[in-house]
């Protein structure tokens, strides 16, 4: 809970040395565009956050807050570039000093150093979001919806609740990704089981029955029942008979012919087909070289993220602007989502591919003991090679990068090396020529290879076991969080649907009171659409104007504000963020802000004094807590229309001897002030529609009006009976008629000789009167009381005047008569 007491700026962007007097309320900065506001707006976040979001952002280039925030003449002097903010920490009640330079912007001196002020204003320093302008304001409206979540989500301070989906999302895949080659690794060891036992269904009932006929032929007892304990071997060791021959050859034989069988599937078309579609998805991603060093560096990044502080590279310590860097890096971050996006859908065409390399590697992993078996033993060099070719395609295909390697595999993929063809060849050629086993040695055989396929099998079981169990239960853990975080965030964006609804409904009340919003959140995404005059919901951008869409973006800014920060939102800075709302809400903005954020200080700016005198008329500002800068130069910075910064360059001009260019200060100040006094005093000036008034239409208006309200004042105290009230009324009108005739402004129309655009053809001893008897016009319309200086308003601003008063209370001068 913060508000800013004052600002000083010195060296910072385009302004040389300003000082602003906010006094913890709602303050105005007008001015035409390029006279400096901006620059203050840019100060107050610097001073609080020690970044600039206009130099940082999206759009920036190669703009930097350490190379062009100082002053264009002080860019090489960086210490000299500071902002020092006196604030006020309301939760507190204590009051503190930031001093903030860009020579060290992370390191601000900040007095005093309260452990509990310090925490307060690093709170302050996270949420940048106080600093809104147009850039940002439209961001929420017309973004798409993945964009608008991250935007939404940045502001809400839930950026770690995508980042964390996303971690159990990629832990979820990768555990469904081991199932497949889990699957078929139970379903190969389930096949080698079938032909050891010479079967074709694994049921219990078969398994005994075939296992219980070997062991009747080596006469030994039945196995009652299949477990996970059942031994197909217990009793052999008994058996005193020959042993049987090295290669079991019936067995042998079934296992080649399944390898032939896989060959042939691995070599056949639609294998061929499969290659074809996942090489189509592959060689666009294999040509972005940014996606593959995304690929291979993306959680390289997203550690440094986390770790980017303190304005250096967490990667080389390279000093870097803050958000400039995170924004670098996040944009790589971006790619590699996408990217990721269309490998996951690569990943889908070389799944089975990567089944059927594994059913060729399970099928030559079991030829592979009968080559040693042999005699002479058959040498198997070249298809022990392959097997370990097939097991880097199956890592290459299950991981896709490096895409050009992996485009490499799937084009090689179909060739069985005829060096492999060869050494098969050999071996059946060996087992062929085996003599025919008798029947206890096919017994002993089945048995003993059946139970250690057996054991494969149990073992490939357990195995997907294991990783189904933790597939379901990373799943659920992954669902169960986004159905939570749905459900949550459901019921954040309907209480913010809802204040949104009721202040863009108040702002435009005259035809859309009813107005409605949906705000439709999931994982990732952002909906958001408007009612649009009782015809249905649609986004923002398709039927409302851009005016709509401004004051859309300011009321669901302001509503996330009340929902992020609630009685805590008490500073918020305003940039430009309304000029194409129509003239017909900006009453009605104003009138929401002091309404509804009664406790909040806005600061705002605009290069439409309309706009500023709305924040008047409405209460938004009060008093002096306004600023209008008139000019801007590289020397001085903002140039602002001040009584004390006006007369004095004045007299310097007329020190000079340049009537010239003192005249035409004189006249655009008095047509500044006469515009003024006008709407402060509700002088009536004929109605012109482009508002372009000039001196003399303005400033005799507010004398006349001035004198009309001394007569309605002498009136009412005459008629109250208040003499002492009617006498020093008779003395201040007829001192304000003094002035105003020793000006003899209302006297321009009439008398050329002595019209404002004759003043630059007097010489200095003639136009030195003039300036003093038009200062001493303007004092006669201010309070005289010691430290207030205020113009007077007519109270209230419409209906019938009640009294002409000073925004310090001291003079409250009735206006109304007694009731006869």
């Amino acid at each position: 809970m913060i508000r800013v007491e004052s600002i000083r700026i010195s060296e910072f962007r385009g302004i040389r040395n300003l000082t602003l007097d906010f006094k913890c309320k709602s303050f105005g900065i007008c001015g035409p565009n390029g006279t400096g506001k901006s620059g203050v707006i840019d100060a107050l976040e610097f001073g609080l956050t020690g970044n600039v979001s206009r130099l940082s952002g999206e759009g920036s280039g190669e703009v930097t807050l350490k190379l062009h925030g100082p002053h264009v003449d002080m860019r090489n002097a960086p210490d000299k570039a500071s902002v020092v903010l006196n604030v006020s920490l309301l939760n507190l009640k204590k009051s503190a000093i930031i001093e903030r330079n860009l020579k060290n912007p992370n390191h601000p001196k900040i007095t005093p150093s309260d452990p509990e002020i310090l925490k307060a204003l690093r709170e302050v320093q996270v949420h940048p979001e106080i600093v809104l302008s147009r850039r940002e304001l439209i961001r929420y409206v017309l973004a798409t919806p993945g964009n608008r979540a991250r935007e939404v989500e940045a502001l809400l301070q839930l950026n770690q609740v995508e980042k964390v989906r996303t971690a159990l999302q990629k832990i979820a895949n990768n555990c469904d990704r081991q199932l497949p080659l889990l699957t078929t690794g139970v379903t190969q060891a389930r096949e080698n089981l079938l032909r050891a036992l010479g079967i074709t269904e694994l049921t219990k009932e078969q398994v005994l029955e075939t296992v219980n006929s070997q062991r009747k032929i080596l006469h030994l007892p039945a196995l009652k029942e299949l477990s996970e304990t059942t031994f197909f071997k217990d009793g052999m060791s008994t058996l005193g008979s020959k042993p049987p021959q090295n290669i079991p050859k019936t067995q042998a034989l079934a296992d080649i012919l399944a390898t032939h069988e896989a060959i042939n599937e691995i070599t056949g078309e639609k294998t061929a087909m499969c290659i074809a579609e996942a090489t189509a998805d592959l060689v666009p991603l294999a040509k972005d070289f940014a996606a593959i060093e995304s690929l291979q560096r993306v959680n390289f990044y997203q550690i440094g993220m986390d770790l980017t502080k303190e304005g250096l590279c967490p990667f080389c310590d390279t000093p870097w602007d803050l958000e400039e860097l995170k924004r670098h890096v996040q944009t790589k971050i971006e790619h590699f989502e996408e990217v990721e996006k269309k490998i996951t859908v690569a990943k889908t065409k070389t799944a089975p591919l990567v089944v059927t390399i594994q059913k060729v590697k399970s099928s030559i992993e079991s030829l592979i003991k009968y080559f040693g078996l042999a005699k002479p033993p058959v040498v198997c060099e070249e298809a022990c090679k392959y097997l370990g070719i097939c097991e880097t395609r199956i890592e290459r295909l299950t991981a896709i990068s490096p895409m050009l390697e992996t485009i490499t595999v799937l084009t090689n993929l179909p060739i069985v090396p005829q060096t492999v063809l060869e050494e098969m060849n050999k071996i059946e050629r060996v087992v062929n020529d085996l003599p025919e086993p008798t029947k206890e040695d096919s017994a002993r055989d089945c048995l003993t290879l059946g139970q250690e396929r057996l054991d494969v099998f149990h073992n490939a079981q357990r195995v997907k076991k294991i990783a189904v169990a933790q597939a379901e239960k990373a799943r659920k853990v992954y669902d169960i969080y986004v159905a939570t975080c749905d459900k949550v965030l459901t019921g954040i964006y309907e209480a913010v649907e809802k204040d949104f609804a009721t202040f863009y409904g108040f702002v435009n009340r005259e035809d859309e009171d009813e107005f409605k919003a949906q705000l439709i959140p999931s994982m990732g995404k952002l909906g958001f659409n408007v009612d649009f005059y009782g015809r249905g919901f649609f986004p923002p951008g398709a039927y409302h104007s851009e005016g709509h869409q401004d004051g859309m973006g300011l009321c669901l800014y302001l509503a996330l504000m009340k929902y992020l920060q609630g009685d805590g939102f008490t500073f918020a800075v305003l940039d430009d963020v309304l000029m194409s709302v129509d003239a017909g809400h900006r009453r009605e903005v104003c009138t929401l802000l002091k309404k509804h954020f009664p406790n909040t200080q806005f600061i705002m700016t605009t290069h439409d004094p309309i706009w500023l005198r709305h924040m008047r008329t409405e209460g938004l500002t009060i008093g002096r807590s306004v600023v209008q800068f008139r000019n801007w130069s590289v020397d001085q910075g903002p140039i602002r229309w001040d009584d004390r910064d006006v007369w004095e360059e004045i007299d310097d001009h007329l020190q000079k001897n340049d009537v010239r260019a003192a005249s035409s200060l004189l006249r655009h100040y008095l047509e500044y002030t006469s515009w003024e006094l006008c709407h402060r005093l509700r002088a009536p000036v004929e109605f012109r529609g482009d508002a372009q008034y000039q001196l003399g239409e303005l400033l005799p208006a507010g004398i006349k009006q001035m004198r009309k309200l001394y007569a309605l004042a002498k009136e009412a105290a005459n008629s109250w009976n208040k003499k002492e009230e009617l006498a020093l009324l008779t003395t201040q009108e007829s001192s304000f008629v003094n002035l105003a005739e020793t000006s003899k402004a209302e006297q321009w129309q009439v008398n050329a000789a002595i019209h404002f655009n004759s003043w630059e053809n007097l010489c200095k001893e003639d136009f030195e009167p003039l300036v003093k008897a038009f200062k001493n016009l303007l004092d006669g319309f201010t309070c005289s009381e010691p430290g207030c200086g205020e113009y007077f308003r007519v109270s209230p601003e419409r209906e019938i005047p009640e009294c002409f008063r000073c925004e310090c209370g001291k003079t409250n001068t009735n206006l109304c008569k007694k009731s006869a």
